[in-house]
Formats: C-alpha cells, sequence, structure tokens
C-alpha cells in the first residue's frame, strides 16, 4: 500500500494551506493514506509520524510519499533512524522534490546530505527565533495571548473592552471576578462555579488562581512565565508597563484569602482545626476524570468524598455525580493491606524457615576447618586453622543475626497488618503517615471504590 506523510511545524500554521498543498501532492502521486501532523519536525513524539512506522513495522505499507525530506524531520538522526527502518522492512521512501532512490548508495548519500541541511536550516530558525524573543523582551512588547481582561494593542496590553453576550465589556467581567472572589466566603472552585453560571466562561480552579496571581493584572509585563508558573522568582517582570486592572492593596487581600484557603476547604484538612487531619490526603482521585478529590463535610457529620472537577464545572465535565462516604474508602484500604500482608507473610516465613539450615558459605568453611586439622601441625597450618575458626564464628552470628531480623520483621507485620481490629483502633491522625508509605492512590467513582493500588 501506498501512503503519504505531510507536516508542518507549528509556527508554519500561519500560512494558511501548505498543509492541504502538501495533501494534494502525495495524493495526486497515488497515496491512498495520508499521516498529517502538525508539530515540529525535531520532535520524536509525532502521533501520525509514529502509526505510519508501526504499520510499516507490521506489513501493511510498501511505500511512502513525501514532498521534501525535512516533511519526513528535520534532525539528522531522526531521518537516518527513520531510514533504517524503511530499509529494514522492504519500505520504499519516495521524495517528490528529490527524485532519488535512498536504497543505493548514492541516493543514500544524497537524502543525508539533504538532512543535514535541514537540520541547519532547522538550527538557524531556532536561533533566529531566540535572538527575535530577545529583542521582544527588550521592548516589552507584550504576549500575543494576553490573560482575559486584556487585549493586545500596538504590541502593549491594554483594557479589553470587547462586549461579551452579556452585554459587560470583558474587562469589566474581569474586574467583577476579582470582587466575586474577594467577598464573603467565596474560594476558587465557587469562583469558577459563579463565572460559568453567570457568563457561560469555563474555568479551572488551578487556572483562575493563576489568573488571579499574574503579574499583568497588576500593571507589569512579564516573561519566562511559560514553564514556571510556580517558580515566580524565575520570571522576568517589567513594571508598570500598562493600566492595572488589581491594585496592590487588592493583590496583597487575594494572596491572603490564598492562603488560608489553601487547606481550609480542600481535602485532609478540615474546617474545625481542633478535628484531627484527615487521611489519604491526595490519594484519592476520580474515576471518570482522573482529577483529585476533596472532603466535603456534611451537617450530619458524614465525610463525603467529591471530584473537584464536578464540584466546580457540573455533569458536563465529569460524570462522577454520587459522593463516596470516606469510611467506607478506609475500610477497604484496611482490607487491602491486610490481604496483601498475607501474601507477603506467606512469603516471608518460607524463606526464613530454608534460612535456617547452614549456608553453602559456612559449611565450606566447616569443611576446610576439617581438612586443616588433618595436616601436619606447624605455625602456619596453625594460623589458618585460627583464622578459619575467626571466619566460621563470623558467619554464624551473622546468620543468627538475619535470623533474629527476619522473626521480629514476622511479629511486626504481624501485629500491624494481620489484625483488621488493630486498624481500625488507630487515629486517622496515626493512619496518614502509614497510609503514605503504603498506598499509590484509590480510585473511586459515583459511591463505588475502583481501585486501590498498594506500594507494598
Amino acid at each position: 500500500m501506498r501512503v503519504g506523510y505531510v507536516r508542518v511545524s507549528t509556527r508554519e500554521q500561519d500560512e494558511g494551506n501548505a498543509l492541504e498543498q502538501q495533501t494534494a501532492r502525495v495524493e495526486k502521486a497515488g497515496a491512498i493514506l495520508v499521516f498529517s501532523d502538525i508539530e515540529s519536525g525535531r520532535s520524536d513524539k509525532r502521533k501520525e509520524f509514529n502509526n505510519m512506522l508501526a504499520m510499516c513495522k507490521q506489513g501493511k505499507i510498501t511505500e511512502i510519499v513525501i514532498t521534501r525530506i525535512d516533511r519526513l524531520a528535520r534532525s539528522v538522526i531522526t531521518i537516518h533512524r527513520s531510514l533504517v527502518t524503511l530499509e529494514e522492512f522492504g519500505v520504499k521512501l519516495i521524495v517528490l522534490d528529490a527524485p532519488v532512490d535512498p536504497s543505493s548508495p548514492f541516493g543514500w548519500f544524497s537524502v543525508n546530505q539533504m538532512a543535514g541541511l535541514a537540520e541547519f536550516e532547522s538550527r538557524l530558525l531556532s536561533d533566529r527565533i531566540r535572538h527575535g524573543l530577545n529583542y521582544f523582551r527588550e521592548q516589552k512588547k507584550a504576549s500575543p495571548r494576553p490573560p482575559f481582561g486584556y487585549r493586545r494593542i500596538d504590541e502593549k496590553y491594554a483594557p479589553d473592552m470587547t462586549l461579551h453576550e452579556s452585554g459587560e465589556s470583558n474587562w469589566a467581567i474581569a474586574s467583577e471576578i476579582i470582587d466575586y472572589f474577594l467577598s464573603g466566603n467565596a474560594t476558587l472552585r465557587s469562583t469558577a462555579k459563579h463565572i460559568l453560571d453567570t457568563y457561560s466562561i469555563s474555568w479551572t480552579a488551578a487556572g483562575l488562581r493563576y489568573w488571579l496571581t499574574s503579574p499583568v493584572l497588576r500593571g507589569h509585563t512579564a516573561y519566562n512565565v511559560k514553564g514556571n508558573l510556580n517558580n515566580p522568582e524565575k520570571w522576568e517582570i517589567h513594571q508598570d508597563t500598562h493600566e492595572p486592572l488589581l491594585s496592590s492593596d487588592k493583590f496583597k487581600l487575594i494572596k491572603k484569602k490564598l492562603e488560608d484557603n489553601r487547606h481550609r476547604y480542600s481535602y485532609g484538612n478540615n474546617k474545625d482545626s481542633a478535628k484531627e487531619p484527615l487521611p489519604l490526603v491526595g490519594q484519592i482521585i476520580c474515576g471518570d476524570c482522573g482529577y483529585k478529590c476533596f472532603c466535603k463535610k456534611i451537617k450530619w457529620s458524614t465525610y463525603r468524598i467529591r471530584c473537584k472537577k464536578h464540584e466546580n464545572l457540573g455533569d458536563a465535565f465529569c460524570g462522577n455525580k454520587t459522593s463516596t462516604y470516606l469510611p467506607e474508602i478506609i475500610s477497604a484500604v484496611d482490607a487491602a493491606l491486610a490481604a496483601r500482608y498475607e501474601e507477603i507473610r506467606t512469603y516471608t516465613v518460607a524463606n526464613i524457615s530454608s534460612s535456617f539450615e547452614d549456608s553453602p558459605e559456612l559449611i565450606a568453611r566447616q569443611e576446610q576447618l576439617k581438612a586443616l586439622k588433618l595436616l601436619p601441625q606447624n605455625p602456619i597450618i596453625q594460623n589458618a586453622i585460627e583464622q578459619t575458626l575467626l571466619e566460621i564464628q563470623v558467619l554464624k552470628q551473622t546468620e543468627v543475626a538475619a535470623k533474629q531480623v527476619s522473626t521480629d520483621l514476622v511479629k511486626t507485620l504481624t501485629t500491624c497488618l494481620g489484625n483488621i481490629g488493630y486498624w481500625g483502633e488507630l487515629s486517622w491522625l496515626d493512619k496518614q503517615p502509614i497510609y503514605k508509605e503504603l498506598v499509590d492512590y484509590v480510585k473511586v467513582l459515583n459511591g463505588k471504590i475502583l481501585e486501590i493500588k498498594l506500594l507494598v
């Protein structure tokens, strides 16, 4: 089967129909199936490219058509590895703009020369982009993707007066969001839900937190934020470059509220500080969307585990509608640990029983001692006998210590894991560090416990 492969990088998307042009050319060349990627040619994680190679290995593809060699990749290593793979599985590569046969020595040389030029061009482009970004920062230009409430005018941040369908401008909505968060007992989750209900704008709690703490809202231009959201010390900030949405006083209130709410309303910490902390903090995840869950304390004193995403955004974003009771999760985890103990105990006992026999090394030393005693005695033989006796004593002490440690370990495991009643008597505070060491995660969905993954 003859297939085609086309690719444009993310920077080339603005070219409009580059991908369509490549597709038309390879289809005209007889490709009945076209694999398409929009990603950098220097990446080895292109989904369609790897799918195509997988089909080559399965023998489903006989020929691949590309427009230029740099569409296959922009790395000499990747191109060379691809050529070797195609040659190994008998797949012919057809390059429309360079009609050479890579299977011939001359064709192989030509393709590798073109691969080197492709990577050279890619490296030059990267270097130009780096210099361009440095100039961009020196001019204190606004990001092409300004935060909500701002727009880019003359390469600077300016208030976004675009009217929302509600009749309010985005600038006014952004200001209203800040006021709502600072009012009453609002949290990130409740504010995100308010935004969704009022303006149909979807926002996660984490996204709202990063927006509220963005330097742009305070009138500053910031660079190097992407990839360093949790490391503000790495940001490059230029002060007072545009009109602020957020005053310094309001920002101080936001920081204080974020700090106060960090633990107060999240799973693992009760609102009442007099109560003990909850177990399995950060270890319970939603079986539908994968978000971590939090504990919702109901007025009749039941601890219910809820998905954060469903609580924030509703049924349209997560199907985990029903709470799961925390005591039921804890009981299931305890039972899983007890079952795992039985496996550990069986294995440990089996190994201890076999360890009571003398080790081969000890037996060898004892045989050596017998042989030495049969030899004519002299100072050298006597010294060897004493040395062998010392080695036998050391080996015996080591084995006794190992047996004692193993026996004590079995007793500890039996006490801690073999008795469900023992676990029931432990406080949640005592269980916290144990769960951290023994439990990876618990997956819940609509009141049911789907999976308990242990670390032992």
